[in-house]
């Protein structure tokens, strides 16, 4: 039959398509792309399926022969219960009160206690002079007696809301599996019980209150279908007033289609209280900002300048807005960089910027751990080359800022734990890798101790210093290396590697390392070891520009940052090349997994914990959308190439000899998907590969669990690194 020309055109047509796929899969297999194929593996993502749970099962029971036989296991079980038992606490100052959830053996799951800080909340709660003036308010053992379900109070900036400014309610977020989600009580500190008929959310979610008085909250959370961002986020902030069901509350503020995430800001200060909504948006661009009220529509403010994410408006002080910028601002012949903290006009005020901090090329403000309003002054923190400084900032009659330095350990970690809601004092806590956290309240030049950690061991015979490797780009990069005085630079040592490297939150030289979820410091030490805390670009250690470097199309920086530490590690004889392990959790588990996975020979053990691995698919599971504008869009070709190269799932290779990795993760963890974990686990075992798996059951995202499940988690951890670098029992 005689061909048609309509017939002719899709013969041309196909063979012009087949020849430009054949052309595309040559060039994304010389970019170090793999032509995709569709998964097989995402039954492992169904965690209530019969298959899932016996894989998890049969997954389990392999690193348990291998690690709860070893006798270094219970050793580091018991450990990690002492540390846990006698220092266990995470601090936070909020409405008048410090917070914290103190666990030890008698209370596994941990008491909730306060602590007074200012007259206000001392009339509500007392004061006990008489030990060390903490109030339990709440036994989370025996509530779990009565009710059936082992909670946990997550410590964070909204929990628990109180303001002892307006009464001596709170408003108590618990989670029933140490997950992100949480049911919301409301407690009295007078009574020291929940209150009868309070408000309350029995539905686990990502819920927020702020109080607006003693009667009425403004709430974010699951308002039913609709109501929900495409990445499980409150995308509604309404009015509750009491003895009203929750969801019927007034609307007040609706985020744009495109949003991914709202977060609620609370500043009160002298008279003046503004409700922001921060939101972010599906694209990388900055986020929106808009000013709330009870009484009519919300309005937009835009600030004069990008401001970073989270923290980038901090409080009010004078009457006006402390603001980080993410981009440099010019005004006039003044150009202020990205990272500078500035004083803006409050929305619908037209007073002039001022200055409070301009940071010099190594320096850098963290806006998550180095911000706080208190009263009239300003606290923040400053890395100089990662090393903690604290100043206290306050604004004369002039409008000039003048700025007070205060004592703090060198080569120190600080962090200002401390929310928005109307405190007067500033909670600061300091400690550094060998120096274990003292944590104060700071009233001007008064200063209060609030609690002062025992050491865990002794740190004479111990070191840290500071090191700078240079990147495959010729970046300088930091890390401190802690090792004994009396190890010789003989390239023999075992060394333990950490780093996190993401979402500009700067990796903080903290005590023990236990900043993020890598706290085995002690372990390295003990058994003759040294422990090495990397600072690669994504964080925000020296601000903005160097989140940005490893933002987007450039996060494989971060790894290729990674790479030239471990080595720089060995060519200075530091380290023997083929004792070195690296543990990271989440963002420092994509780290992790990424790192060995091109650099097989680089490391003998690798720890991912909660990790990202699929980074094709990672903005379609739980919350993965709002990490669009840290990694890129998949859905977008150039992005999704630049994901490809370096997703830990897609460059695993056969015939590839990569080493052993233990790979943890948690059922309960609702912000990376389990998922990740298991197919990365399972891909590695399919290719014949070295690899252990561990998913626990109650420890979140971040551990956040009763205190005998953390130990097993960082004892199991313990345990494999020990193992795998040759190290038993310790040196004499």
């Amino acid at each position: 039959m005689p061909q048609t020309p309509i017939a002719a055109c899709r013969r041309t047509s196909m063979k012009f398509v087949l020849t430009a796929l054949l052309v595309l899969t040559s060039l994304l297999t010389l970019s170090g792309v793999r032509a995709e194929e569709p998964p097989t593996d995402l039954w492992l993502e169904d965690s209530a399926s019969a298959a899932t749970k016996d894989w998890i099962a049969a997954r389990n029971a392999e690193s348990d022969a291998r690690l709860l036989q070893d006798p270094r296991y219970e050793r580091e079980r018991q450990r990690f219960l002492a540390l846990a038992g006698s220092s266990h606490s995470e601090d936070y100052l909020n409405g008048g009160v410090v917070n914290r959830v103190k666990a030890d053996a008698e209370h596994p799951l941990g008491r909730w206690q306060v602590r007074a800080a200012n007259p206000a909340a001392r009339e509500i709660v007392g004061e006990s002079w008489v030990g060390d003036g903490w109030q339990t308010m709440l036994d989370l053992d025996e509530l779990a007696k009565r009710e059936g379900v082992r909670w946990t109070i997550p410590i964070w900036w909204q929990n628990p809301m109180c303001d002892t400014s307006i009464g001596a309610r709170c408003m108590l977020a618990l989670s029933p599996d140490g997950g992100d989600r949480t049911v919301l009580r409301e407690f009295d500190l007078k009574t020291r019980s929940f209150v009868t008929n309070g408000f309350r959310i029995d539905t686990p979610a990502r819920t927020y209150a702020n109080w607006i008085d003693a009667d009425h909250l403004l709430l974010a959370s699951d308002f039913g279908p609709g109501t929900l961002s495409d990445a499980g986020y409150a995308r509604q902030a309404r009015l509750w007033q009491r003895g009203t069901p929750h969801t019927e509350a007034k609307l007040l503020f609706e985020a744009p289609a495109d949003a991914v995430l709202y977060i609620p800001h609370n500043f009160r200060n002298k008279g003046a209280t503004l409700f922001i909504a921060e939101v972010w948006h599906q694209s990388a661009g900055a986020p929106s900002w808009w000013v709330l009220h009870t009484d009519r529509a919300p309005e937009r403010f835009e600030p004069p300048v990008e401001l970073v994410r989270y923290r980038g408006l901090t409080g009010i002080i004078g009457g006006r807005l402390i603001a980080m910028t993410a981009q440099p601002l010019k005004r006039g012949k003044t150009t202020w960089p990205a990272g500078s903290l500035l004083a803006l006009p409050l929305p619908g005020q037209r007073d002039a910027i001022e200055p409070v901090f301009v940071p010099r090329a190594n320096e850098a403000v963290d806006a998550v751990f180095h911000l706080a309003v208190a009263e009239n002054a300003l606290w923040f923190g400053v890395m100089h080359d990662v090393s903690g400084q604290l100043f206290r900032a306050q604004r004369d009659a002039r409008g000039r800022w003048q700025r007070t330095p205060q004592t703090v350990p060198p080569h120190g970690a600080v962090r200002l734990l401390t929310g928005e809601v109307a405190p007067s004092a500033a909670l600061v806590k300091t400690e550094s890798l060998l120096s274990p956290p003292q944590t104060s309240l700071r009233f001007g030049a008064k200063t209060e101790a609030v609690e002062q950690a025992a050491p865990v061991f002794d740190a004479a015979p111990y070191f840290t210093e500071q090191r700078f490797a240079i990147s495959r780009d010729g970046t300088r990069i930091p890390y401190y290396v802690t090792r004994a005085r009396t190890q010789p630079a003989d390239g023999r040592a075992a060394a333990l590697l950490t780093a996190y490297g993401g979402f500009g939150v700067s990796s903080l030289p903290t005590y023990l390392g236990a900043e993020f979820n890598s706290d085995l410091l002690w372990p390295m030490l003990q058994y003759g070891g040294i422990f090495v805390h990397v600072n690669v670009r994504g964080g925000g250690e020296y601000g903005p520009a160097w989140h940005r470097a490893a933002q987007g199309k450039n996060h494989a920086r971060s790894i290729e940052d990674l790479i030239a530490v471990a080595e720089d590690l060995t060519r200075a004889r530091l380290a023997d090349p083929k004792r070195l392990a690296f543990i990271g959790a989440s963002n420092g588990g994509l780290l992790a997994a990424a790192t060995a996975v091109r650099r097989p020979d680089l490391f003998r053990a690798v720890v991912a914990d909660v990790p990202l691995t699929d980074m094709l698919r990672f903005h379609e599971l739980f919350t993965g959308a709002v990490w669009i504008a840290e990694y890129g869009d998949p859905r977008q070709p150039e992005d999704r190439a630049a994901l490809a190269a370096y997703s830990p799932l897609h460059q695993l290779r056969e015939g590839v000899a990569y080493p052993e990795m233990l790979v943890t993760t948690s059922s309960s963890d609702d912000r990376v998907h389990p998922g990740h974990a298991r197919r990365f686990a399972e891909r590695l075992r399919a290719l014949g590969q070295p690899v252990l798996f561990h998913e626990s059951t109650d420890t979140g995202h971040g551990a956040a669990a009763a205190l005998d499940a953390a130990a097993r988690l960082r004892a199991l951890k313990s345990t494999y690194l020990l193992q795998a670098l040759g190290l038993g029992e310790p040196r004499p």
